[in-house]
């Protein structure tokens, strides 16, 4: 079991006065670790897609199996997970998370990572009760524990309703970074930081996010003691791919136009 698992654990053996804060303390440190693996910022961005992930994956296990989920999560989350509707016909991952974008109004390539952050962290957090989660799931479930970015590649099936990406050779990268003045990178992730004037933030963020509806790709987006870093990487690959240019280009065309 995980150090936040333990302290979990002890939060339900502390008095009354303390534990309603230790909780709480608790639901935001995981919080906090999954908006870190997903590249939500601020931390509060992970509730809903943590929500949406959990009770989703709860559907599909038996009593059990959404107990044995519940008690290693925070009060907030475990209520969710055992109150949760049993599903009662088999799913593949492909068609959960087809359901997860839908719900979090996002890509299937996006809904991937975040599945992946909430999943990977409840598996470093408590590797037994992840491995009975995962043991109560179909096989092509596997891949999904893996922290974003770690694990083999998926099922094409999963981002059928994208643009099929291509990988970019080192040589591919250099020249097209060479028509992207501010970025840099490699075959890893392209990356631009930028100082952003007063009062613009905002906006220009909201201005991306549609572009990123559009496009549905999404960029990590960080603040910066220097600026504002703007990190695009096609994340289901874990490397640099043709839709990564094309976002970077795009995003380029939103901050010169700020």
């Amino acid at each position: 079991m995980g150090e936040r698992a333990i302290r979990s654990a002890r939060a339900r053996h502390i008095t009354p006065a303390r534990g309603r804060t230790a909780l709480l303390l608790a639901h935001r440190e995981l919080l906090a670790d999954i908006a870190s693996r997903a590249g939500l910022d601020p931390p509060d961005a992970a509730k809903r897609p943590v929500e949406v992930i959990l009770v989703g994956i709860a559907g599909r296990l038996d009593r059990a199996g959404r107990e044995a989920l519940g008690q290693t999560l925070p009060n907030q989350l475990s209520r969710l997970v055992q109150g949760s509707a049993p599903l009662h016909r088999p799913e593949s991952s492909t068609a959960f998370l087809q359901t997860v974008a839908a719900d979090l109004e996002t890509s299937p390539e996006r809904a991937r990572v975040l599945t992946q952050a909430v999943l990977s962290a409840l598996a470093d957090e408590d590797a037994t009760t992840a491995e009975t989660v995962r043991s109560q799931l179909p096989e092509d479930f596997g891949d999904l524990f893996a922290a974003p970015g770690d694990g083999p590649p998926p099922d094409r099936a999963a981002t059928a309703a994208l643009p099929e990406p291509t990988d970019l050779t080192a040589q591919e990268v250099a020249e097209a970074l060479a028509s992207l003045p501010g970025w840099t990178g490699d075959v890893r992730a392209l990356e631009r930081t930028v100082v952003l004037p007063p009062g613009v933030g905002q906006e220009l963020r909201d201005r991306i996010a549609r572009v990123e509806h559009d496009t549905n790709h999404h960029a990590v987006v960080e603040e910066q003691p220097d600026g504002t870093t703007f990190r695009v990487w096609t994340h289901a690959r874990g490397v640099v791919t043709d839709l990564d240019v094309a976002l970077a280009h795009r995003i380029s065309e939103v901050i010169e136009g700020a």
